[in-house]
């Protein structure tokens, strides 16, 4: 009787096991649910007509050797540019008709074309930054013929241009933005100690006013990046996207890069238990941006999953950059309006209040106004804290690189020959007095 008792009582725990077993087997190989909101685009969406004037520029551009040729001369990725002067009238030629017909939209509603799929190409990218820097050598004519209010006026078309295409994209749109911005701006500022026309001057305050009005902070992107992951971790789920194809630019000893030893059932464990963590870290990293720019963790998100490992993106740095965005272009704004105030009221204002810009005289590394001073024979010293916080008392990097050290100004100066072929230690500015 016992003997039964005993056999009776392991069959039952080797039911219940069984069952729970089973049970759990079904819970995690079952297609997880992911709800993900469809993307809406505006009637007649400029975005639309953008991406199809860059179709054109590849097909037309791209069988243009010798288009390239000069390309390459005038905007080498190493080294400084060997173009001359036929080889720049070469590529503005052939880029009039484009920079002409992307004007036609700027006013026009605009939302990014992208889905949340992770084999959604967008290879108008590159054709944008295209036409930002035919813009910018046009800006640099501009500026050496003394016609300064043309070049504010490009450059305002091409801020508005930065953030029809960015808006309500994901983060590739707005890190190109921010390229563009940078374009937009290069030649402002190093045209800045030397710029007095009035009406330049008032191009840039209201350049400036328009990309405080119009900016759509990263936030709106990383929503966008949390949307696009959970779109890969469907289609993984769902066997329309393999590890191969996930983690073919990852390193040979990523434990995801085999997909030999990978199937459907297994991949669906892997997201079923990386979901949930996904989903509390990109709240986290959402949480974040929402706080304001000088508030927000530089810590960047610990997965423990590999499969959320690989997914998520470095953010900290790209915050970084739009911070460092923001800056500038309120930097510049606020120089061309003390220049405006000295030469309506023959003095430079006590504070930046005296402007009456809002939160163009806000410095988003700090939360405060930007640091001011005013010298009677020197003139004004005008300069954010940077990335790291601290004043340095003006000293900023050459080129306004951001790096751990020293301050950000709204001149950009180029690094001096002496210094080009020297590693050692940062290498910063002295502090820039304009007047």
């Amino acid at each position: 009787m016992r003997t039964k008792y005993v056999l009776g009582c392991l069959g039952l725990l080797g039911l219940i096991s069984g069952v729970l077993c089973t049970g759990g087997a079904v819970r995690w190989l079952r297609v997880p649910v992911i709800e993900i909101p469809p993307r809406k685009y505006p009637p007649n969406n400029a975005y639309e007509s953008y991406r199809a004037l860059a179709q054109r520029m590849s097909a037309d551009l791209g069988a243009d050797g010798f288009f390239n040729e000069v390309e390459q001369r005038l905007f080498p990725m190493r080294g400084s540019p060997t173009a001359d002067a036929a080889d720049r009238a070469y590529y503005l030629q052939r880029m009039s008709p484009y920079l002409k017909e992307y004007t036609l939209y700027l006013d026009s509603p605009s939302v990014a074309v992208f889905e949340y799929d992770a084999n959604w190409l967008m290879p108008e990218m590159v054709h944008f930054r295209r036409i930002a820097r035919a813009e910018a050598l046009l800006m640099e004519e501009e500026l050496r013929r003394g016609q300064s209010a043309a070049a504010v006026q490009r450059a305002r078309r091409l801020t508005r241009f930065a953030e029809q295409i960015r808006n309500d994209g994901a983060l590739i749109h707005y890190l190109v933005g921010i390229a563009i911005n940078a374009i937009a701006i290069d030649s402002l500022r190093k045209e800045l100690p030397n710029l007095r026309d009035s009406k330049a001057l008032r191009a840039i305050v209201q350049m400036v006013r328009d990309y405080e009005k119009h900016r759509t902070p990263m936030l709106r992107s990383i929503q966008h990046e949390y949307y696009f992951g959970l779109s890969v971790y469907r289609d993984l789920a769902t066997g329309r996207l393999s590890y191969d194809q996930l983690a073919q630019s990852e390193p040979a000893d990523n434990p995801l890069s085999s997909s030999s030893a990978w199937f459907l059932p297994s991949t669906r464990i892997m997201v079923n238990t990386a979901l949930p963590e996904y989903r509390q870290l990109m709240k986290q990293v959402i949480d974040e941006f929402k706080k304001p720019c000088w508030a927000r963790s530089r810590t960047e998100p610990s997965p423990k999953h590999p499969l959320n490992a690989l997914l998520l993106p470095v953010f900290s740095q790209a915050s970084l950059k739009e911070v460092h965005e923001l800056a500038l272009m309120r930097l510049l704004g606020c120089a061309a309006a003390i220049r405006l105030f000295k030469q309506r009221t023959g003095r430079y204002p006590t504070t930046l209040d005296e402007l009456q810009l809002g939160q163009m005289i806000i410095d988003p590394y700090s939360g405060k106004p930007f640091i001011y001073r005013t010298h009677p024979a020197k003139g004004f010293l005008l300069y954010s804290v940077s990335a790291n916080r601290v004043d340095d008392g003006g000293w900023s990097p050459y080129r306004s690189v951001a790096i751990s050290e020293g301050d950000l100004i709204p001149v950009r100066r180029p690094l001096p020959k002496s210094l080009r072929h020297q590693n050692s230690g940062q290498r910063l500015c002295p502090p820039v007095w304009l007047k």
